[in-house]
């Protein structure tokens, strides 16, 4: 007698077990001051993040990794109704926005790492 995966045994195979990250966080931030403004310490949650994922809603914001986000071009300008995504990075700082324009916006997403 054979065990498949999917079968009524319930067995699942090696690689459908295999969970390359052992962390997860996810986040949720709405501006509300014209400043830069933390959205999460990756050191809080994990020693390191290795993969994000973002959208930006509402409206533009600068995002940046490890700094305080500015608008000076140092940081990244990500549209409202866009978003970032990255895998295989070392993110072990915060993570910082900050308006691009008079209105408000909102940012998220998740990382995951280990």
């Amino acid at each position: 007698m054979s065990i498949q995966s999917g079968s009524t045994h319930g067995l699942k195979s090696t690689m459908e077990l295999s969970q390359p990250n052992e962390a997860f966080r996810p986040f949720s931030l709405t501006t509300s001051t014209e400043d830069a403004t933390t959205v999460l310490d990756v050191s809080d949650y994990m020693e390191e993040a290795t993969h994000i994922t973002f959208i930006v809603d509402k409206n533009d914001l600068y995002v940046n990794f490890g700094q305080d986000a500015t608008t000076d071009g140092m940081s990244m300008l990500i549209p409202a109704g866009t978003g970032y995504s990255d895998t295989g990075i070392s993110l072990k700082g915060s993570i910082s926005v900050i308006r691009a324009t008079s209105g408000n916006g909102r940012i998220v997403g998740a990382i995951w790492g280990r």
